[in-house]
């Protein structure tokens, strides 16, 4: 009986530690933090969300040259990165990838190839880069979700109150659904993306006021790198009290956090955690599997079919804005403006919306 052949498959993904060591260097240099003497390296500001997605990005590129043309890796990392190079990577994104996330990875070989030779010309690397996105934004624009942020809201202000008039409920099963339900409620008014909603905690991110509760999030905590602040929706304020002071220390368990969302286990909510149980949540009790970047999609689609005038607040809802620092101190009070324009569109929906019944 023959012995079977075992083949030692290349993953589409190139993990840090299976670089070839001048890739490392490279890479290490990019983030270097030295002295005054020394300086520091050009993406050294890079927020850590950033670091990890382009070099899981990056990854990718060296895994297709490692499988495609293994000779090719013998060559500097600038040297490597030639048309018809890339040429083939892209046609290899396409037959697997979607326009978008195809459209991610050249764009992240842009940034990084800008960084680490900033005296080549790049400029059909960002062309390229440039008509992937225009392709992709002509064709992965998602299809609208039956739903609206006013309906999304009114159940999860509704659920949170008839959880709090139920007696019959576990203390910590009333805790779980609870937290499921204030989330929700958080992420349609206050769409954060998922890496900045689960960054939060009680000691940093969230601050009494005597009208409520104020959110602030710091810059390396948001993708496009810019402060936001903004107040708590006013139909979660008490829900929130309530969630902090009761709700909140039953899901602890007697461990010690700062985070503000907490999961049944007693532990901070995961990234992970939330994509698994925010779906099933969602689609119990909202007929719909939704996923956190679902709620930006829908907050914004409500924007733009229920009160077109306002438009133009979608960039700052979402933090899609590329702003100048001259208007650092228009932006800060637009934002809150911004939020409380959807705030008041979701309520508005809401007074319209019958309450749902419980699933």
């Amino acid at each position: 009986m023959g012995g079977r052949v075992m083949i030692n498959r290349i993953p589409l993904v190139l993990k840090y530690d299976a670089w070839p060591s001048a890739d490392k260097s490279m890479w290490d240099a990019l983030f270097s933090t030295g002295d005054i003497f020394d300086g520091t390296g050009p993406c050294e500001h890079w927020s850590e969300g950033s670091r990890q997605k382009r070099r899981q990005g990056y990854g990718q590129w060296l895994s297709f040259l490692q499988r495609t043309n293994p000779d090719a890796l013998v060559r500097s990392p600038v040297e490597r990165i030639t048309q018809s190079a890339v040429r083939a990577y892209i046609e290899e994104c396409v037959s697997r990838l979607k326009p978008r996330s195809t459209s991610g990875l050249i764009s992240d070989l842009y940034v990084i190839a800008t960084h680490i030779s900033q005296d080549t010309d790049w400029t059909w690397l960002a062309t390229a880069s440039q008509r992937l996105l225009q392709r992709a934004n002509t064709r992965s624009l998602p299809a609208a979700h039956q739903i609206t942020a006013g309906e999304i809201f009114a159940w999860s202000v509704g659920r949170m109150a008839d959880l709090q008039a139920q007696e019959d409920i576990l203390d910590l099963r009333k805790a779980i659904w609870f937290r499921q339900a204030l989330m929700i409620g958080f992420l349609i008014s206050r769409p954060l993306r998922r890496r900045s909603l689960l960054a939060m905690d009680t000691d940093r991110h969230l601050t009494k006021t005597p009208d409520g509760f104020h959110v602030s999030l710091r810059a390396c905590e948001m993708k496009d790198g810019k402060a936001r602040s903004f107040p708590l929706p006013s139909l979660l304020v008490d829900p929130m009290s309530q969630y902090l002071k009761q709700h909140r220390v039953i899901l602890l368990q007697g461990k010690r956090s700062s985070a503000l969302w907490i999961s049944q286990y007693g532990e901070p909510m995961t990234p992970d955690g939330l994509s698994r149980e925010l779906p099933k949540v969602t689609e119990r009790y909202l007929g719909l599997a939704l996923r956190p970047h679902s709620f930006r999609h829908i907050a914004a689609t409500s924007i733009a079919e229920l009160d077109p005038e306002h438009v133009n607040i979608i960039r700052d809802i979402l933090g899609h804005a590329t702003l100048d620092m001259s208007e650092k101190h228009y932006n800060r009070a637009s934002g809150i403006s911004s939020c409380n324009a959807l705030q008041s569109i979701v309520e508005d929906i809401r007074k319209n919306v019958p309450k749902m019944g419980r699933a």
